[in-house]
């Protein structure tokens, strides 16, 4: 008798716990906003220990800063939230991975940015941008993936993301802002779309492992060719990038633009074909060309801050012979007219003006000349990490070949995106300008942490929160100590476990003393 009612006993022990573990647990153990300040739907300021917290489902706005600096190691945004404000979880070095859920149409600037230890992001906002500073300097995040649904990536929206080895960015893109990509030091090549008409200045700066700039096909205003950046009717150079150490120029080139080889330390000598007319002010600025060659149809050179060539070669009374002594460079004469050099240099060394040093690489702009490089681009496959950035589903980087006469095969895909019919010459960037977006598939690089953007809808413009720390006139209480006990929902375990398991032990004890007295 005493050993049934024990059984009886443990049954409705056991369906108490059953029932406990189905019930959600904001109906059994107090909620997480005791460490919010929340006003009207509106998160102002988190005063918690840190840990992984839960954002309860009464909130629909996430304020400006409202985490911002707090040791928070991860975030559950509930899909109440419709907005979340600038800087929300800005410097929250904890922060090991997020998800955005798609009820999200508004994100204010620099979310994340300074998330040292964010390496996993699923962004499923349904937002049409990605707003400035988004995810600058997440030094940790590696991988990215943005869905259909973004047009626009904003100024400084992943610069300093030195782990980014892979990005897949859709074909709706149509512009990327200034820095947008600076100092991912780790990405090795870029895809451009056909849809992106706008690329910022300094987009790509600092990218030490770039070597390859892909275009699309069909983009009204840029092309690529060798691996480098050009307007859409390839008139004009618009970037080298700076990880090439071999560069072949496209013949049918008129100017080579400001900014368009600065900073390629790795490029020692050029030679440029007949045809071209101009060469901007800072084309060469903080270049490693040492040696040049300059034609007779060039009739305007722009000043070239932070270059020091050795030669400069060219024709008695040209724009390059008028450069060259302008700048006390030596100059040494094609046609005769023998060499001059305001140091009173001998003219020994004129002979070899046109040719790279010993162990120097070339630049051929696709002439008559020869380089005296390799001749290939192998800085292609040398990139550090062999990264990508895919800027658009099927770009192939304009896979068809280019017309270049030049005799040094040129290094990498020889792609002559875009279409020529662009109307005008656009890319010509400030001397900081540099073209850049997107390549191909990702050749390599870990893919530890991926952020996956999902949903099309258009979001808003930033939402500010009315109110900032714990000033607002919502309730704020004082801080926990992190994970203090399973009641304050901060623990990654389920609290209403130790309760069922209490529950079990309870009828099992029921179980041994019934049969015990039964005995």
């Amino acid at each position: 008798m005493n050993s049934s009612k024990a059984k009886r006993r443990f049954a409705v022990l056991l369906a108490a716990a059953l029932i406990l573990f189905f019930t959600p647990k904001e109906y059994v153990f107090a909620s997480n906003t005791a460490n919010m300040t929340i006003n009207n739907g509106v998160l102002t300021a988190y005063n918690g220990g840190g840990g992984a917290v839960t954002i309860p489902s009464e909130v629909t706005s996430i304020g400006a800063g409202a985490f911002q600096g707090k040791p928070i190691s991860s975030v559950s945004i509930p899909g109440s939230v419709r907005s979340i404000g600038d800087s929300a979880f800005a410097n929250c070095t904890a922060l090991t991975n997020v998800t955005i859920p798609g009820s999200v149409t508004s994100m204010g600037s620099g979310v994340f940015s300074g998330c040292s230890s964010l390496g996993s992001v699923s962004m499923q906002a349904s937002v049409s941008s990605i707003p400035a500073s988004t995810f600058s300097n997440c030094r940790a995040l590696s991988s990215i993936a943005i869905s259909t649904g973004i047009s626009s990536i904003g100024s400084s929206a992943f610069s300093g993301c030195s782990s980014l080895s892979t990005m897949a960015i859709p074909s709706g893109v149509t512009s990327i802002g200034d820095s947008a990509f600076a100092n991912c030091s780790s990405l090795s090549a870029i895809s451009i779309p056909a849809s992106t008409t706008n690329i910022g200045g300094s987009a790509l700066s600092g990218c030490s492992s770039l070597s390859t700039i892909n275009v699309a096909s069909g983009n009204s205003a840029y092309a690529s060719d060798g691996g480098c950046l050009y307007n859409s009717s390839m008139t004009r150079l618009v970037m080298v990038p700076v990880g090439k150490s071999s560069v072949s120029v496209h013949s049918g080139t008129k100017i080579i633009g400001s900014g368009a080889l600065a900073g390629c330390s790795r490029v020692t000598s050029i030679s440029l074909h007949s045809g071209l007319t101009t060469i901007e002010s800072g084309a060469f600025s903080g270049s490693g060309i040492k040696s040049v060659t300059i034609p007779k149809s060039v009739t305007s050179i722009g000043s070239q801050s932070g270059w020091s060539p050795d030669v400069i070669t060219g024709y008695s009374n040209s724009a390059a012979e008028s450069f060259a002594s302008s700048g006390g460079y030596v100059f040494s004469s094609l046609d005769g007219g023998g060499s001059s050099s305001n140091d009173d240099d001998d003219d020994d060394d004129s002979s070899s003006s046109s040719s790279s040093s010993a162990g120097s690489t070339s630049v051929d702009v696709n002439g008559n000349s020869s380089s005296s490089g390799s001749g290939s681009d192998k800085s292609d496959g040398n990139g550090a990490g062999s990264t990508s950035i895919d800027l658009g589903g099927s770009s192939n980087g304009g896979s068809k070949n280019d017309n270049s006469s030049s005799n040094g095969s040129s290094g990498g895909s020889k792609n002559n995106a875009g279409s020529s019919n662009s109307g005008g010459s656009t890319g010509g960037s400030t001397s900081n300008s540099s073209g850049s977006t997107g390549g191909g598939t990702s050749k390599g690089g870990s893919s530890n942490s991926t952020v996956t953007s999902a949903g099309s809808s258009t979001g808003g413009g930033s939402v500010s929160n009315a109110s900032s720390g714990g000033s607002s006139s919502g309730t704020a209480s004082a801080g926990h100590t992190l994970d203090e006990t399973p009641k304050t929902g901060d623990g990654s375990i389920d609290p209403r476990l130790f309760l069922i398991f209490g529950l079990v032990f309870v009828g099992c004890g029921f179980i041994i003393a019934g049969r015990r007295r039964s005995v």
